[in-house]
């Protein structure tokens, strides 16, 4: 069997440890090495996951890689992406896809003029519960689709996800993406206008942590998506992705990191989270690595990211003007 060669670059973002971990147990993967621009990290996530570390980029694309896991901070994206793309890379680059709309022209350029295939870490698509609501929508069980709520809380980061120069923003930046993604999955349908508002309203980190976006397809859906960093420190679950999809003939209600147990030990304040995989992370990364091996356009495209960052602009538009913005969409 041909064994895919894999290379990460950057630990930056939380999520590469998932995403390395997952690449590394299956069996048609060469985990062929890690960049990171952090060298103790780098040496100790290519000591934990036997790979070797590249203290260049430049050297990790040049190792023969069929593909590459883009963990960078957000501002970072856009280079890594078309570095990438210049030496016939595939790529998985971490959500947001970028942190503006002008990147995210570069980047799909960037793959279309070399032929490579790009997606974006969407592993919300892979979650066994979205794809069941997936199914039953498309079967029609609740009919059309008339509007939709969503939810995505977790815990505020921190680090350079503070930063506004590497995050590229807040809760809204980091949690409206997932939602909007699905919300166009599930509807078919582009996004029309936006309207948000928010605020650095919870923790005093002078970035905005609480947002609430309301959005109108161009098909005449309405959804609304919280997105802000709102659970405590003690909350069972890092993510909380709660969705309520209205049609002409029912409700579906997904929660799609529900099955978790919470147990507090007060006489020792002990707090034990347990939790199964729902994540999608391991559906994600099979689907970059059968992309790479077969060359078929991905399920999570690099488009669809840009269409999710879409919104994100939107937002970031309307908290600024205090009114409904119309969204831009990128050149595909």
């Amino acid at each position: 069997m041909k064994k895919i060669r894999i290379g990460v670059a950057s630990f930056e973002h939380m999520h590469a440890k998932s995403y390395t971990r997952q690449a590394s147990l299956m069996e048609n993967v060469e985990l062929v090495g890690i960049y990171d621009g952090d060298e103790y990290r780098g040496t100790e996530m290519a000591s934990l996951f036997h790979t070797t570390y590249y203290s260049s980029y430049d050297d990790l694309l040049d190792a023969g890689l069929d593909g590459v896991i883009i963990c960078t901070n957000n501002r970072d994206h856009a280079p890594f992406v078309v570095k990438a793309a210049a030496r016939k890379v595939n790529i998985l680059v971490e959500k947001p896809f970028a942190v503006n709309l002008e990147d995210a022209e570069a980047m799909l350029s960037a793959c279309k003029e070399n032929g490579v295939r790009i997606m974006n870490a969407f592993p919300l698509r892979f979650n066994p519960n979205i794809i069941e609501a997936k199914k039953e929508i498309d079967e029609g069980k609740i009919g059309n689709i008339l509007c939709i709520t969503g939810i995505n809380h977790g815990k505020i980061p921190s680090g350079w996800f503070l930063d506004r120069t590497l995050s590229g923003g807040g809760g809204i930046m980091d949690h409206t993406v997932h939602l909007a993604d699905l919300i166009r999955w599930f509807s078919a349908s582009e996004y029309k206008n936006v309207y948000c508002e928010g605020g650095c309203l919870l923790h005093d980190k002078g970035i905005d942590d609480t947002g609430l976006v309301m959005a109108e397809m161009e098909n005449g859906v309405f959804a609304t998506i919280d997105c802000s960093w709102a659970h405590h420190a003690n909350y069972p679950i890092w993510p909380q992705v709660d969705m309520e999809i209205i049609g002409t003939k029912g409700v579906l209600e997904v929660k799609a990191f529900a099955q978790v147990n919470h147990y507090v030990d007060e006489a020792q304040g002990k707090i034990e989270d347990i939790s199964w995989d729902e994540g999608g992370d391991e559906g994600l990364v099979r689907e970059f690595v059968d992309v790479c091996a077969t060359g078929r356009e991905p399920l999570a495209s690099g488009l669809d990211g840009a269409r999710a960052l879409e919104v994100t602009d939107g937002a970031y538009r309307s908290l600024a003007s205090h009114e409904k913005e119309e969204v831009r969409h990128v050149r595909a």
